[in-house]
């Protein structure tokens, strides 16, 4: 493929390059003001022509320069290769793709490499995973802790318990026999992600899917999973497991259940896949996150699992822009009730928040 080059246009004639406004390496668009140039009638200033790198720079200022001259060369933009889940960490952590050189097969940026661009510290191992390591199980991080003798028998699914939340400020506590349980719970403002999932509405109806607010969360909190891994744990007698597959127990709004499989490795499109296929196959569920019609009613954790985060249903409810201006919003409940020996309330509230901020609806 030919080398994209930036040149002066014949129909400006001959001119006089003045400065350039770019250096070499800069990325440029075809918009990109690039360089001034100085002809008999005035001065123009040229766009970059090209899309991609300013690779070299043929003349300098001060260049007397010929109708139709080549100025300098581009080189092609560089075609990234990113995982879904490491496009949304970027997104999260503020890191520039490009800048980075990914790790996976042909050159794929994956989350372990925008970790280390962010400077958290990330266990990569020299040798080959075995193949046994690769179960939903499998552990990153174990976490020592204090001698202690569990129950001896996991706490059983509740899927229908709804616990009353009478503040979003401190957390409610339910001590069992078996497991303490804390949940947290914020109200949203769901207007702004209403509207982004009406705007995916036809593009998801041409493959048979549907844009929904659970899917966006699925989405959202999958990205989030690696900056808060004790969300994603279970607990042992020994250690706090830390899972490094995400495997999400999603609760539909009519009752059903899907398990999406390795949610931080898709797409939306993909988590709405997977949504549309409900099976109800929980065993390799890693956390849950469900929808609700009610805002009293809070999904607790299945067994083996640390948290699990419930969105309920939007209602109209007058919201406070400032202290002179009120208008009518979409208002949520979003909650997380979790295994109080592995999460504490600031934790839970700061996956809240960071969920809130990936969602937009802060």
């Amino acid at each position: 493929m030919q080398q994209p080059t930036i040149t002066l246009p014949p129909a400006l004639g001959e001119a006089t390059l003045l400065e350039w406004l770019v250096a070499v390496g800069d990325p440029i668009t075809p918009a990109t003001p690039v360089a001034r140039v100085l002809t008999a009638d005035a001065e123009w200033v040229l766009p970059a022509q090209c899309d991609g790198v300013l690779a070299e720079q043929l003349v300098a200022p001060g260049a007397q320069l010929a109708a139709g001259a080549i100025l300098a060369r581009c080189a092609l933009p560089r075609r990234l290769r990113v995982t879904p889940l490491a496009r949304r960490m970027a997104a999260v952590l503020g890191i520039d793709l490009a800048t980075l050189t990914g790790s996976g097969p042909a050159g794929r940026i994956g989350r372990d490499d925008v970790l280390a661009a962010a400077g958290v510290n990330v266990d990569i191992p020299s040798q080959p995973v075995p193949e046994a390591a690769l179960e939903p199980s499998a552990l990153v991080a174990t976490i020592p802790l204090a001698p202690f003798q569990p129950a001896p028998e996991p706490l059983a699914p509740q899927p229908d318990h709804h616990l009353a939340v009478a503040t979003v400020t401190q957390p409610m506590v339910a001590m069992t026999e078996l497991v303490p349980l804390a949940s947290a719970t914020i109200a949203v403002n769901m207007q702004p992600l209403l509207r982004r999932c009406a705007a995916q509405t036809a593009e998801f109806a041409a493959r048979g899917l549907q844009a929904t607010p659970l899917g966006a969360l699925i989405a959202a909190a999958a990205a989030l999973f690696p900056l808060h891994p004790l969300i994603n744990a279970a607990w042992s007698d020994s250690a706090i497991i830390v899972r490094h597959r995400y495997h999400v127990a999603a609760g539909l709004l009519d009752g059903r259940w899907s398990l999406v499989a390795d949610a931080g490795d898709l797409t939306e499109r993909g988590i709405a896949r997977a949504l549309a296929q409900a099976n109800g196959d929980l065993s390799r569920a890693t956390c849950v996150i469900a929808a609700t019609n009610g805002w009293w009613q809070i999904v607790p954790p299945l067994p083996g699992t640390s948290a699990a985060l419930t969105l309920s249903a939007a209602h109209p409810q007058p919201v406070a822009l400032d202290e002179t201006t009120m208008v009518t919003g979409a208002i949520a409940h979003l909650s997380v009730w979790y295994d109080a020996r592995i999460l504490d309330h600031p934790a839970a509230m700061a996956f809240l928040h960071d969920v809130c901020r990936q969602l937009g609806v802060e």
